[in-house]
């Protein structure tokens, strides 16, 4: 059976950026990029396999090792190169529903947006890519989530010309 294996290479090119944006060092005043890309897929591979046991629409984690996780192949398109959906409407609305149903487990995906979702033909979605992901008693839990609200919204307003009327928010929906 098909598998694949990410590897995380935080800070090959920002490593700055990756220090001052995430908690991965937490009390810790220095460390290399294996180090923080190792602690970074061992989280993703935490959320991704808490998430996949509630049922949420991930790929399965099998095994993480070092900075790699090895999981199921998600036998779908990248968001982002799809052009048509039969019911736009319909994947929005189960894009805006996970968001919420995140919120509702207690967490903010934080980078939620056409390049870290998968579609398949039945227009189902999987949720890939969780190592920025946060609590929602987070300082900037608000601003992740309406972040990953504007990011679908923006998305499907310029792929596929839809109009919103309402837009989710943490401490209500």
């Amino acid at each position: 059976e098909p598998i694949v294996i990410k590897f995380a290479r935080l800070g090959r090119t920002s490593f700055r950026t990756i220090k001052n944006n995430r908690d991965y060092l937490k009390n810790r005043a220095a460390s290399n990029w294996l180090y923080m890309s190792r602690i970074a897929s061992l989280k993703e591979y935490a959320f991704m396999k808490a998430l996949n046991d509630r049922g949420f629409p991930t790929p399965t984690p099998i095994d993480a090792n070092r900075h790699g996780i090895v999981m199921s192949l998600v036998k779908a398109y990248p968001m982002v190169n799809v052009k048509g959906l039969g019911n736009p409407e319909a994947v929005y609305n189960q894009l805006i529903d996970l968001i919420i149903r995140f919120a509702e487990h207690g967490l903010v995906h934080g980078d939620f947006n056409e390049f870290n979702l998968m579609i398949n033909d039945d227009e189902e979605v999987t949720v890939i890519d969780f190592p920025q992901m946060v609590s929602t008693v987070h300082p900037n839990a608000q601003y992740y989530f309406q972040r990953d609200v504007e990011c679908v919204q923006r998305f499907f307003t310029k792929r596929f010309r839809l109009c919103f009327e309402g837009v989710p928010v943490l401490e209500n929906d």
